[in-house]
């Protein structure tokens, strides 16, 4: 039916601004025998190695927002005289940029080592997972320090922190969140998964515990 699908673009969003993202309803549509997808694909040979290649591209997006928020706060801070010196002079102003150029250059790495070992078939959803995970979550930490360095200035859109500070809001949430990446790569390491309800399973140590 030519109705059956109905898409329209979300409005209002503050971050993430370039994508353009839509609501999906659903009426009475239907899927014809001859394309659904036979028994044998399933999900890991699919949906979800579309999934792991798109979520390896959102393990660089903090590396790039950072890599934003670096330059455009050191471009700030050695212009903005206060005190009758610049900003870059300031000692804990040096500190902050320090571990900001340190936490951007260990993201890329991580990335970059991820890619390089998924483009050679070597690299699984767990290390997929960790690296979208650790990325988003140390970038929150860099933008977080652009922002303090900048101050005020910091939450309006002049100064391009304020949209990098939103874009990484929106790179932590989505294309799995935080925490469900985080639980991805601990079921890989433990062999338990936690994604769902809590199952009772023996424990080996249980009878040892002085507890």
């Amino acid at each position: 039916y030519s109705n059956s699908i109905i898409t329209k673009k979300i409005e209002g969003k503050i971050s993430m601004r370039i994508l353009q993202n839509a609501d999906v309803e659903f009426h009475e549509a239907w899927c014809p025998d001859e394309n659904v997808m036979h028994e044998n694909v399933g999900f890991s040979k699919s949906v979800g190695r579309v999934l792991e290649s798109s979520r390896v591209s959102v393990a660089w997006m903090p590396v790039g927002i950072s890599m934003g928020a670096l330059s455009h706060t050191l471009e700030f801070v050695k212009k903005r005289i206060a005190f009758n010196a610049p900003l870059s002079a300031n000692q804990l102003v040096q500190e902050k940029l320090s571990r900001m150029a340190a936490m951007t250059s260990s993201i890329y790495l991580l990335a970059e080592r991820v890619t390089k070992d998924f483009v050679a078939g070597k690299c699984g959803l767990p290390a997929i997972a960790m690296a979208k995970a650790h990325n988003s979550f140390v970038g929150r930490q860099i933008v977080s320090l652009a922002r303090e360095i900048l101050g005020g200035n910091g939450i309006v859109l002049d100064f391009q922190i304020a949209s990098k500070f939103a874009d990484m809001e929106s790179v932590y949430t989505y294309e799995g969140t935080y925490d469900i990446n985080a639980l991805i790569c601990g079921r890989a390491l433990t062999g338990v998964s936690a994604i769902k309800s809590a199952v009772s399973v023996k424990n080996e140590y249980a009878s040892k515990s002085r507890l």
